[in-house]
């Protein structure tokens, strides 16, 4: 399978390029708008061409491509590979608009092609092993946080869209669909310090989304309580569900080295998942259509923010 990687830059370093080169079966092509990025790469990971535009990469007519430059190109990027026939795996945000992301679902149903997402959580063992001891309960309750140790974002969209993002696809994961009710949010110096949403629950629950830009620690978590379950999820190295009297934990030791971080995060099946779609013809986990849900919910949460306090 040919495959094109577009964008070179650190999360194409982290974990794509690792996993992708690491796989037999695939010719792959780097492109980077810096020769002498494109000509590293190469030199790394012993690839034989590379590209530093769209239309060479295109001339190598691949077959799939991920897409992996900063979030602004992302969605004319998908673009013209979905119109060029190649099926797409493209860095969340899809697009920095709802519609924009709409529209590339569209397309990609339009002409066949495989649009899916880069939302890892969805894929990390621990966040799929919740999900199946929730098993369809109903949510009254839910709290999801995600907090830095600083904050490198000016507004509350740009960090929602750029970094908490996650966050919020992973309260749809565990909790469908839903409607912002308010937004406190919080600047100092012109950066955003935290942020807390509510969210109405379609199911008839609440959920609340928390985030913290100048926490002690990076942290992940999720907690949902409901028909006499309580689920506490801690991303990525701990899980612990507590129902009828019956209480059970589950550890993920990747940093001792057991399991690959990219494992642990979700990663490593991720890009698994991508290609057998590619080979398969089904329809991803997080295609288009599930990241526009998710930016329909991100933005119903801006929508709904009090302006900031100091």
């Amino acid at each position: 399978m040919r495959v094109a990687i577009v964008g070179l830059g650190g999360i194409a370093a982290k974990a794509y390029l690792p996993l992708l080169t690491a796989r037999e079966g695939l010719e792959l092509l780097p492109c980077s708008r810096s020769a002498d990025i494109v000509d590293r790469t190469r030199a790394r990971y012993r690839l034989p061409d590379g590209a530093t535009d769209l239309d060479q990469v295109l001339g190598w007519k691949p077959q799939a491509a991920f897409v992996l430059t900063p979030s602004p190109t992302h969605g004319p990027i998908a673009r013209k590979l979905l119109e060029a026939g190649v099926d797409v795996l493209v860095e969340k945000p899809a697009t920095l608009r709802s519609g924009d992301t709409r529209a590339l679902a569209e397309l990609a149903d339009a002409t066949g092609r495989v649009l899916m997402v880069g939302f890892n959580r969805r894929f990390a063992p621990l966040h799929r092993k919740a999900r199946e001891l929730w098993a369809g309960r109903s949510v009254g309750t839910c709290l999801v946080e995600k907090h830095r140790s600083d904050s490198a974002h000016a507004s509350l969209l740009e960090n929602y869209l750029e970094d908490t993002i996650h966050a919020i696809d992973t309260l749809r994961f565990f909790c469908g669909e839903g409607e912002a009710l308010a937004t406190a949010q919080r600047v100092s110096d012109g950066r955003l310090r935290s942020a807390v949403t509510l969210v109405r629950l379609d199911g008839g629950g609440q959920a609340m989304l928390a985030t913290s830009l100048e926490s002690g620690a990076w942290a992940e978590r999720v907690s949902l309580h409901g028909e006499g379950t309580r689920l506490d999820l801690d991303a990525f190295s701990g899980l612990r569900w507590e129902a009828g009297g019956e209480e059970r934990s589950w550890r993920e030791e990747y940093a001792s080295g057991w399991r690959p971080t990219l494992e642990a995060r979700g990663f490593s099946q991720q890009v698994a998942h991508f290609l057998e779609c590619v080979e398969t013809r089904r329809p991803p986990l997080t295609s288009g259509w599930e990241a526009y849900r998710t930016q329909l919910l991100l933005e119903s949460m801006v929508a709904a923010a009090a302006p900031a306090g100091t």
